[in-house]
């Protein structure tokens, strides 16, 4: 997920070794700085200000929108990306794209299949009447549910790959040629993750990269880095 370094002297070479090996936490707490080797260094005054600006960043931020920090000869930003939900998949690292913030509360059943619109319908923000509107979908709109809100007559549809929102369960049927495919997963919670890109510098060495960064119950923790492809 690394943009890697950019450098303004040549030491920061010393510094691309460790960058891959960097454990995500410093001294019990979360270092969001993980994704560079520079963040090791990182004391509580610089890893408190770097926290306050990744978590206003990565709840709060719109997109492309970018919050700084400075604290000793540490200065840095963070700019967060698109949205992404996790755990619907059976495999919990798996990431779906979704369209803007919606609400994740609860437990979903999930890979319920491909369904079709039977009438207008209102995708909203949160499985409620009370909800967002985000759309208006017409009769007919085929839609992919990633998951039912169990108890609660809400699906959880993505068009084209990517989560809309909720669709309300009496204003869709399975679509015409798999009423009879098995469908449905085990029931999970599903959990709201961010794409980021982050600088850190320090003096004259800038390091800049890419990560995720999701709350699975437990606070905004950094996901492990993709594996590198295998070498055939």
């Amino acid at each position: 997920m690394r943009l890697c370094r950019v450098s303004a002297i040549g030491a920061v070479a010393l510094l691309a070794a460790g960058c891959a090996s960097l454990a995500p936490s410093l001294g019990g707490r979360e270092n969001y700085a993980a994704g560079s080797a520079l963040g090791r260094e990182l004391g509580g005054r610089e890893l408190d200000a770097l926290s306050e600006a990744f978590l206003e960043a990565v709840e709060e931020g719109a997109p492309g929108e970018t919050k700084v920090w400075s604290a000793g000869s540490y200065s840095g930003s963070v700019t967060p990306l698109a949205y992404l939900v996790a755990n619907l998949k059976p495999d919990p690292a798996s990431l779906l794209p979704v369209e803007g913030r919606i609400e994740l509360g609860g437990t979903f059943e999930t890979e319920r299949g491909l369904h079709a619109l039977t009438a207008k319908a209102n995708l909203r923000a949160g499985p409620s009447m009370n909800a967002r509107v985000l759309s208006l979908l017409e009769p007919g709109t085929a839609v992919d549910v990633v998951g039912k809100l169990v108890g609660e007559p809400w699906m959880l549809v993505a068009i084209d790959g990517v989560i809309r929102g909720y669709v309300h369960e009496s204003l869709m049927i399975k679509a015409p040629g798999t009423e009879l495919d098995l469908a449905g997963g085990p029931a999970r919670p599903a959990h709201i993750c961010r794409a980021f890109i982050e600088t850190l510098s320090y003096f004259g060495t800038t390091d800049r990269w890419r990560g995720v960064a999701c709350d699975r119950g437990n606070g905004w923790r950094l996901e492990p880095p993709a594996p590198p492809p295998p070498v055939l």
